[in-house]
This record gives C-alpha cells, structure tokens and sequence, in this order.
C-alpha cells in the first residue's frame, strides 16, 4: 500500500483513506477505515467513466448484484454511492496481505504448498460471480487477498462491458501462470490451466467445472440459476454440455486426478480448500438439538470459512455446527480436555484439539490428555506428537499436551504435559516433528508462520508470555506479567492483547513496547479480577475482554461476571452495560458474532446493532 497522494481527497463517504492501492482504465483503489470499523478496499471510477451513462449503469448494477451474492471467495460489498458525481463502491477487507504480497516475499513464486489452495479458491470466486451474473475481468495479484486458509477476490467490480465467463476463466490461467515464477505451474496442475488458457473461448471449462476438476471431482456443467449461496451445489443431476467443453474438462480432469493419486501431497498442504464442510458426516451427532440449547465450557470458534462453529461443552464434547440453518454437524465420541482448546485446520474440514485417552497409561492414575486432529467428513481422529527432537517419530505412545494451536498454513504446536516435556511444531500433513524445543509449557498461539507465542500461569509474579522462533527454537521476547496468563494476538500485525493492572494492554512484541491501554473499569468494577478470556476480531478492529471480580476479603461470595469490547483504534467500550458476555467468537468476515452468557445458550448478534441475527 502506497501513501495517500495529496490530490486524494481525505474521505470518501464514511471512509477515511488511509492509502493507495492502485489504479486501472477503470477505477482507482484505496484502502479505507470508517470510525470503529475494519479496513474496507475502496474503489472510485475514474472521471472518464464517471461520466459515461453506460459504464456508471453497469458499475451500478455490479454493486447491486454483489450485494446479494453471498461467498467466502469474493469480499461482499459494505457501502456504496452510484449517483453521485463519482461513484464508488467499498468492500470488506479480511486481514492478510495481497496475493502479491505473498509472491515477492517467496522470492517472485507463490510457494508450492499454497499453489492448489489459491487457484482452487479463485475458481470458486469466479464461480460464485457467474452464478450471480457478473463476471471478474482481468485479474490482478494486487486484487487477491490471502487471508489464512485461502484466497479472495477483493475489487470484482469494475470490468469492461466486454468482459464474460470464458475470459475469466483465462485470466485466472493467466494469474496462476503469472504467479508460479520461474518454477512453473506445479505438473499436477499444468494441464488444467493451459486448458483453461486455449485460445478457443469454447473449449475453455467453465468457472464451476474448474472448480470441480481442482476437488478432483468429475467436472459438472453449469445448469444456470440465481445467485451463488456461498457453497458450492453437490448431488445434483449433471446435465448435457457441448462435446468441446467436456473433451477439455475431463483431459484437464483426467490429467489431475491421475498426478495426484501418483505424487504425494506437499508436506503441510492444505486438502480440498473448498471443500463444503457443512455436509460433513464423519461424527455424526447422536439426536437433535439446537444453539440455543448449547451449553458451552469454553472455545467457541468460528471455521476460517465461517460456515462452521465449535465449541467446548459443559459436558467435555466437542460440538460443530452448521450456524446458518442451526444443525449439529458433528459431535465426536471423544472428551475433551477443559484446558487444551481448539483450532480448525486450514483447507479442510479437520479440527485440532486434545482430548483425553480412553483409559489411564500403565502406572498413571489418570488418562492422558494428547493432541488429535479429528477429520469431520471421514470420521477418523489421528494423534498428534512424536517422541524425541524433530527428525521423525519413534515408537511409544504420543507424549502428553496441554494446549495446541495450528498456524495459517497448517504446522501443529503442542505444549507439553509438563516442565520437563518440550513444546513441539508438528507438520500437519505428515505428523512429524519440524521442531522441538524446551520451554515451560503452556497456551500456544502463533503470532504467524514462524512465531509462537507461548502463555505460562504459575502465580501472578511468574505470569507471562513469551515469543519463539518456529524453526529454531530461540525465544525472542518475553511479556510480563500478564494477567492469569490469558492473552491474543492482533492478526497480521506484531501486536498481542492482555490485560494488567485494570488495563487492557495493547503490546508490540517486535518493538518491545507497550503501544495502547484501555481502562476495564469502562466496563465494570475491579477488585479481585480473574481474566477468562480476551478474543481479537481483527475483521472489525476490536478486542472483547471477559472477567469475573468478586471479593478479596469474602472468599464464599460469588463473582460478578464483566465483559467489554473495546474499538482497538479509538479505545471506545462499545458494548452496551445490558450485554453480558462470557464466550465470545467473532465471524471471521464480521457477518456475526456468537456469544453465550450465565444459563444461556449460544446467540448469533448483529455486531454493531447488539440486536439478535434471525437464521432460517
């Protein structure tokens, strides 16, 4: 992101520009923030379109198609203005970098690990804009955003009148070609996209089939139909196409699945990146039940998607629902541990949680928590945590966990059982050890791909967080103290959040200073504080903070139950007095936002109105 030009205007709308992010024939983008909102993509026509009737019509009815499309591949418009003098259209934002971003910091080549999962998700985007009647046009490594997990296409507005399904679909060949560097489209793939590049528009696939074709799946013709749902149709009835389009498709299709069963899956790479997870059927639930009836212990976490919510119940089960249509999509007969926690696995429909071994080990009185990745759709656990340093597994049970968290690309970490158990980074596609290193244990988290951050309780002097480097080991930093050792970092930033003093503290590890505070006493009264949990949404640019207080000198009393949600730009607590929280997962995309209370199940609010969110 370039700095604001000085003949840029200073707003746009509600908007404040905060940089530039370049410009086309058609329009010039920035990046903006409203008061107490996230980063928006803002897009402005340029004064020659602004003043052809054609091309503003057609601005117009892109924006207003996009409204109504829902997808995890393309950021939703959140404001517009097509009648003014010059219209512009703003766009949700997800944290991350762009997809240039990523390349120039892989030496000019998308990394081969992110390859299928990035044109698998740009697929879908396209998909889901043909569906809904519009089409991309050409496609920019500035105009992708790679948010953990994925790709999003982040400025679908502004294509020439011209533009149409079969020359996206060689744009996205062009944009994959570009990206692969010097290397080349990975041989698995480089059939397919020098299908979709033919110079015959009618024998490229279509965005759908391509999308089909990267899941390995036999490619289905497109049926026509409304405006995408933001998950792909399965089981329908495949119907007739032209011979051209499916000799392509299957060659393309034949081609790719035949490379896959015969190389192995990169170390670490993410599985089908757009696979629909709400359908999985591996842990199917034992009865009905809905959200509202949902008791939760702790963990409550949306999928990177968002289609997906987990959480930790009061009785030890994992529980995965389906939020959108309130349906329990799984409920593994596992019992997890209270203290371990949860993290979705990036490109799949996987969870990584410890959980409690069936039965004591021979000579322990208890069973053993270790770390499990449990694959939703197959229905199978795999144990997590090898003996010994990195350089592979040896015989013996997986040793013991307390915590475990998955980084943005798939590495597992394993806190140990104990002082003298090592933290481990685990590859999660083949299960060995990339690094094993001592520490004193505790909550993991990572900062990003080569950072961990680390929690240790063990009384309030001793309270404190430190950062590690993933590959080597080495601790770069320490935090202290930090109260009860509950803490999150800021995504895509070096910051982390905790609390002290009657404050929420807002740190920057790589700097090694404190850079903002908020005062908890906004939201309540402090006494004898006890910080359950501090959750960043960095969608909305916020912080919520949950505590109990109660008593010092009256240890019988029962304590009160506090909660804030500060606006991490402005310091503002814009959580009503009447809103109580005790659980917290913000929508990655800020759709909505799932919280629980004292004796209440799980809510869905608006999260600006605090107003409950109807589900169908």
């Amino acid at each position: 992101m370039l700095p604001p030009h000085p003949h840029d205007p200073p707003s746009v709308g509600p908007y404040r520009l905060l940089g530039r992010l370049g410009a086309d024939d058609t329009a010039h983008r920035h990046v903006g923030r409203a008061r107490g909102g996230a980063r928006v993509t803002l897009v402005l026509l340029r004064p020659r379109r602004a003043t052809d009737p054609a091309f503003r019509a057609a601005f117009a009815d892109r924006v207003r198609a996009l409204r109504g499309l829902r997808s995890r591949y393309v950021c939703r418009p959140v404001g517009a203005d097509t009648r003014g003098a010059v219209p512009w259209a703003a766009f949700a934002r997800p944290e991350g970098g762009t997809l240039a971003d990523l390349v120039e910091r892989h030496g000019g080549a998308l990394p081969a690990e992110r390859f299928a999962a990035v044109a698998a998700a740009l697929a879908a985007g396209l998909a889901d804009l043909h569906a809904a009647g519009v089409a991309a046009g050409p496609l920019r490594a500035e105009g992708v955003l790679t948010p953990p997990g994925g790709a999003v296409l982040a400025e679908a507005v502004c294509a020439e009148p011209s533009a149409g399904p079969a020359q996206d679909v060689r744009h996205w060949a062009d944009l994959m070609t570009a990206v692969a560097g010097d290397a080349g489209v990975p041989p698995r793939l480089r059939t397919l996209v020098e299908g979709c590049a033919h110079p015959d528009p009618a024998l490229r696939p279509s965005a759908r089939e391509l999308v089909r074709m990267l899941e390995g799946a036999d490619p289905a013709p497109e049926t026509g139909g409304g405006p995408a749902a933001g998950r792909r149709p399965g089981g329908r009835v495949l119907a007739a196409a032209t011979a051209g389009v499916l000799a392509v498709a299957a060659v393309a299709a034949t081609a790719f699945v035949a490379a896959r069963e015969d190389r192995a899956e990169p170390s670490g790479a993410p599985g089908a990146a757009v696979a629909d997870c709400t359908g999985a059927q591996g842990f199917a639930p034992d009865g009905e039940r809905s959200l509202e009836d949902a008791e939760v212990f702790s963990h409550l976490r949306f999928s990177p998607d968002g289609d997906l919510l987990a959480m930790h119940t009061l009785e030890d089960e994992l529980s995965v629902w389906d939020w959108r249509e309130d349906r329990e999509v799984a409920r593994p007969d596992v019992e997890v541990s209270r203290l371990g926690g949860l993290a979705f696995v990036p490109g799949g429909c996987e969870i990584a949680t410890v959980v409690m071994e069936p039965e004591p080990r021979p000579g322990d009185e208890y069973p053993t928590p270790v770390g499990q990745v449990l694959d939703l759709a197959s229905g199978t656990a795999a144990d997590h945590g090898v003996r010994g340093m990195a350089g592979g597994p040896s015989p013996g049970p997986p040793p013991g966990a307390t915590g475990i968290a998955v980084s943005p690309e798939g590495l597992i970490a394993l806190s140990g059982l104990d002082a003298g158990t090592r933290t481990q980074i685990v590859d999660g596609g083949t299960g060995e050890a990339v690094t094993t290193f001592e520490t004193p244990g505790g909550t993991p988290v990572f900062l990003d791909e080569r950072r961990l951050l680390l929690g240790a309780f063990g009384g309030s002097a001793e309270e404190h967080v430190t950062l590690w480097d993933v590959r080597t080991g080495e601790r770069l930093h320490t935090i202290r103290p930090v109260a009860d050792a509950v803490f999150a970092p800021v995504p895509g930033t070096d910051q982390v959040v905790y609390a002290h003093g009657g404050e929420v503290v807002v740190w920057d590890v790589a700097a090694g200073e404190r850079v903002d505070a908020f005062d908890m006493e906004d939201a309540g009264e402090l006494r004898a504080p006890w910080v359950r949990e501090i959750v960043v949404d960095p969608w909305l640019g916020r912080v919520y903070v949950m505590w109990w207080d109660s008593d010092p000198r009256d240890y019988e009393a029962e304590a009160d139950s506090y909660s804030g949600a500060w606006d991490l730009e402005s310091g503002e607590n814009l959580l009503p007095r009447d809103q109580e929280l005790w659980h917290v997962a913000p929508h990655p995309s800020g759709e909505v936002v799932a919280v629980t209370a004292q004796d209440t199940g799980v809510r869905l609010l608006d999260p600006h109105t605090w107003e409950p969110v109807e589900t169908p």
